[in-house]
């Protein structure tokens, strides 16, 4: 390996440093592989420096004739490994950004460059990966980005993150036909729970409902805060009925769970609207305004109900 790190010979400066020597002190993690060949048990490594074995946990020796998928795992995109096998059977450079895991299994994120070596015939003879982790700061941007998508209130989803689903779920319903119901919550007398108790106690509501909606939500559903006092839901492959029973089975809840406050049990309720994708529905948008008009008609119905607006045969 000597030989990949060599300056050429008869250069001044040979007496006055060795590259091995940057690249062994080097905080970068660097990793040089055989280019060939790529398939298991290739790419074969043939170099690690100390920065790698610092954060991975494998030394230098456990590294050797491995090939670098032992960093690999299940949180490591798919779609990330599949560029770099490109750009390596191209013998191109390549530049991404992947998740990896350490010995003991810790994850962490490395902005990953890699770069083909050629000997001095021209061929590509070895590909060297630097590696810079980056784990806190994709920790953060991950941070920011929850942060603008978040209701800072109540932990929900917030309405733009709503649209963004809404519109995501409609794509698949016209791609696949995977249906789905939109919701719509309203807290019932949320002024008069401000003016009687205080926004602090209302905000504490806010919370309450938050956290009893959020607990029927499965993975593929996703619950918001619009605004104010209303909240929206997007549940995932259900039927009409399916939705009805959710809505009612959130209500219910909701009615009998009374909210434990200093002055005393504070008692809240909903009203709901229920709208499910219809093959004859155009655009979200039709699907969204029957939802918010069955709101509308629960709340003006005597409230504390739930409301489910199938599409109208004269509007087909």
């Amino acid at each position: 390996m000597d030989g990949l790190f060599s300056r050429n010979p008869g250069s001044d400066m040979d007496d006055k440093f060795s590259f091995r020597d940057i690249v062994e002190l080097a905080q970068d993690v660097i990793i040089v592989t055989l280019a060939e060949p790529l398939d298991p048990p290739g790419p074969v490594i043939v170099y690690v420096n100390p920065a790698f074995t610092k954060l991975t946990g494998y030394t230098y020796e456990e590294a050797m004739g491995q090939n670098p998928r032992i960093l690999q795992g299940l949180a490591t995109d798919h779609e990330t490994t599949h560029k770099i096998r490109a750009g390596l059977n191209k013998n191109e450079p390549i530049h991404v950004a992947i998740q990896n895991y350490t010995k003991d299994g810790k994850t962490y994120w490395l902005d990953l460059s890699i770069m083909p070596l050629r000997n001095r015939d021209g061929k590509v003879s070895h590909f060297v990966a630097i590696e810079r982790d980056v784990s806190v700061q994709k920790v953060l941007q991950q941070q920011l980005a929850e942060q603008a998508e978040r209701d800072p209130l109540t932990g929900l989803y917030n309405r733009r993150r709503f649209f963004e689903k809404t519109a995501l779920s409609w794509n698949a319903y016209v791609e696949s036909k995977e249906a789905f119901a939109i919701l719509d919550f309203d807290i019932d007398f949320f002024k008069s729970v401000n003016d009687t108790y205080g926004h602090d106690t209302g905000d504490i509501v806010l919370q309450h409902i938050a956290h009893l909606l959020q607990s029927v939500c499965t993975e593929e559903d996703l619950v918001a805060r619009i605004g104010g006092e209303e909240f929206s839901m997007i549940l995932s492959h259900v039927t009409l009925e399916q939705a009805l029973n959710v809505a009612e089975r959130i209500r219910t809840t909701i009615e009998n769970t009374p909210i434990n406050l200093p002055s005393g049990p504070l008692k809240v309720t909903i009203s709901i609207g229920i709208a499910v994708v219809d093959p004859r529905d155009k655009t979200t948008d039709s699907v969204l305004k029957r939802a918010d008009l069955a709101l509308y008609q629960s709340k003006h119905s005597g409230r504390n109900r739930s409301t489910l607006l199938p599409i109208e045969p004269h509007k087909i």
